[in-house]
């Protein structure tokens, strides 16, 4: 057993180092985990380079202080090392916050998306919770490309608003997803009109009715507010037609706009 004298002149703080060290060692399994838990810095490779040292407060401060310099890049590395290094820090929920929000001003929405989503699974009852659930929105609507593509992200987004709307009704962010949805409602309805109009000039009457008497049924307002309410119109009536003729397709003139 190890024996540490009083009379020793090693610093106070060595010795209680010293005598930890002896009592784990004594106590068998464990110490190793026991020591790095207690003592982690003093016994990880490189701890004494001056980015290492940083506590939970310093880079706190880094991050938010990168945030306002819109150097967001560095702001991710700062919250993400605090988030890593110092998870039971109070500053830890702050950094799980800020790296959503880092990585969505930079524009990397998956990856904005995925941190916000981990928050509100770890602080479902946290106040910011209805910013969070909006943001995930953002990120989704954000990631749209063009009307042509597959509406999913869009459709990810409208789940998103709803649920704020739904959960969250008072608050300010219920208001803000309200808009946000009605913004999705007419990407919805830009999308299934292309693709309408892509089946009614191949001849497709039914595929092409179909789909714009939904959005004509389900999005009315965005319909409405796009301008597509006389077209559509004019195009469910030249499908029905056709339907009862036979579904007889026109002519390749008529089909290419002669």
């Amino acid at each position: 057993m190890w024996f540490i004298s009083s009379n020793s002149k090693l610093p106070k703080i060595a010795k209680h180092i010293l005598l930890l060290t002896a009592i784990l060692t004594n106590a068998g399994c464990g110490c190793t985990n026991l020591l790095q838990f207690y003592f982690g810095d003093l016994f990880v490779k490189g701890s004494h380079s001056s980015s290492s040292d940083k506590n939970a407060a310093q880079l706190a401060s880094e991050g938010t202080k990168n945030m306002r310099d819109k150097d967001y890049g560095g702001a991710i590395k700062a919250f993400q090392k605090l988030k890593e290094q110092y998870p039971y820090s109070k500053y830890a929920i702050l950094a799980e916050l800020k790296l959503g929000d880092a990585h969505f001003y930079k524009k990397q929405y998956n990856e904005a998306s995925l941190a916000y989503e981990e928050f509100a699974r770890l602080h479902p009852r946290n106040e910011v919770v209805p910013y969070v659930l909006y943001q995930i929105g953002m990120c989704h609507f954000l990631n749209f490309t063009t009307i042509d593509r597959d509406p999913q992200e869009t459709l990810q987004a409208m789940e998103s608003f709803q649920r704020v709307i739904q959960t969250y009704p008072e608050s300010e962010y219920a208001q803000k997803a309200t808009k946000q949805l009605f913004e999705c409602h007419k990407r919805i309805v830009a999308h299934e009109f292309y693709v309408g109009q892509f089946y009614y000039h191949l001849g497709e009457f039914h595929a092409s009715k179909e789909r714009l008497e939904k959005i004509s049924r389900d999005y009315p307002q965005a319909v409405k507010e796009l301008g597509y309410r006389d077209e559509i119109s004019k195009m469910c009536s030249t499908c029905e037609r056709h339907e009862i003729e036979g579904g007889k397709k026109p002519s390749i003139w008529t089909r290419l706009g002669f």
